[in-house]
């Protein structure tokens, strides 16, 4: 298996990624943000102090990691290095901490990860939830470098799986330690012989944190007005099916944030739409409509706060996104029937706080309702405080 990893990863990158961002302009902007790291990779020397290391998947992982991130941070001798995979991720971190360097990780082949170790010379590296790179974990366990997962959840049947299974585990081997998300994840790995501890939902920390210094952002309250406000979070094609009808059918205000802002898509999205519409850009139209499409990235989880109403988006296609910014401010919120892979969706659907739907008149229904918005408050204060992490649960083990 090892060797048919090294094989198809060598091949993807070197043939299948090229030809791809022929016809894709999310693989280009992946090749021109690893030109951009590269520059800055090879313009800086070898680092002869070791550093401390984050990798997150993309920019969802790294507000998952940041408490973690900034704790470090607060010792100006700490040499630090983050790492993405995805260039939405790297576009759009702002951290401007003076000893911190941020890059795209490179291509898990043999060669680019031993060099690119070898020229940031880690002392620790945590990986944010389950980002399993291979040649990344064999090359530092072979260096007697330190990997820790941080709130990690790990589906059974990889571990389990006849084909790739014993590949995986022999990889979460050869780390040091896991800290997982849910009790679930430390009981799938205990049977394995993987060593982990159970930490909670790094997320949460942030959450509460951002929620503290949340941006205020005037426009919204002009735009608003005395209206009910309905947002859309991180939604996709298959959530606009559902929505557009009640846009175009009830006397509400929207705001629709797509999960990625692409022209193609939001110009699909207007075409569905019969009122008046604004986008984010066109701040000049913005408050005399009745629909305001945010096309700029960044702003999703203070504007939760403005919302009357939060339908979550990714629930027709692949999972719904995050619940947890917008639960924060006490929200109501809807989302569609792919949710129970997310526990605190399904506690937050247990007890009143979100409310799934099948279909259109489902999601009607659900929005013309009244909530108890004191009860969803008082619970999901209850929830934050409860699942907050302690991070001294890390720093005393690493």
């Amino acid at each position: 298996m090892k060797i048919f990893y090294n094989i198809s990863i060598n091949i993807i990158y070197y043939f299948v990624a090229p030809i791809m961002s022929i016809f894709s302009n999310k693989t280009r902007l992946w090749f021109k943000a690893h030109n951009k790291s590269n520059s800055i990779l090879n313009k800086s020397s070898e680092n002869k102090s070791s550093s401390i290391w984050f990798h997150c998947a993309s920019h969802g992982e790294y507000k998952q990691i940041s408490p973690l991130i900034y704790h470090y941070q607060k010792n100006k001798k700490n040499k630090i290095f983050i790492t993405f995979f995805s260039s939405s991720g790297y576009n759009n971190i702002n951290n401007n901490h003076p000893t911190t360097t941020i890059l795209m990780l490179p291509p898990d082949t043999k060669n680019k990860m031993r060099f690119f170790i070898k020229k940031i010379n880690p002392k620790k590296v945590f990986i944010a939830k389950n980002e399993i790179w291979p040649n990344m974990i064999y090359t530092l366990n072979k260096l007697s470098r330190p990997v820790y997962f941080i709130s990690s959840k790990f589906n059974p049947n990889k571990l389990n799986n006849f084909f790739v299974g014993n590949f995986y585990k022999n990889i979460l081997l050869k780390t040091s330690l896991i800290f997982t998300q849910d009790k679930l994840t430390s009981k799938i790995l205990e049977k394995n012989n993987i060593q982990s501890i159970f930490l909670g939902d790094l997320r949460i920390n942030q959450i509460i944190e951002h929620a503290k210094n949340k941006k205020k952002i005037s426009l919204i309250n002009k735009f608003k007005k005395t209206n009910k406000l309905i947002l859309v979070g991180s939604s996709h094609k298959e959530d606009y099916e559902i929505i557009s009808k009640s846009i175009n059918k009830l006397n509400y205000k929207w705001i629709i944030v797509p999960h990625e802002i692409n022209k193609n898509e939001i110009n699909s999205l207007q075409k569905k739409i019969k009122g008046s519409i604004a986008l984010w850009s066109s701040k000049e139209l913005i408050e005399s409509s009745d629909v305001l499409i945010i096309d700029r990235v960044g702003l999703l989880q203070d504007l939760y706060y403005y919302a009357d109403i939060v339908y979550i988006g990714g629930g027709f296609s692949k999972g719904i996104h995050n619940c947890l910014e917008a639960a924060i401010y006490g929200k109501p919120l809807i989302f569609g029937p792919k949710y129970k892979s997310f526990n605190e969706a399904n506690y937050f659907v247990k007890n009143d706080i979100a409310f799934p739907i099948k279909d259109f008149k489902e999601f009607e229904k659900k929005i013309n309702q009244t909530y108890n918005t004191s009860y969803i408050n008082k619970a999901t204060k209850a929830f934050f405080k409860k699942n907050k992490v302690d991070l001294s649960k890390i720093i005393e083990r690493v």
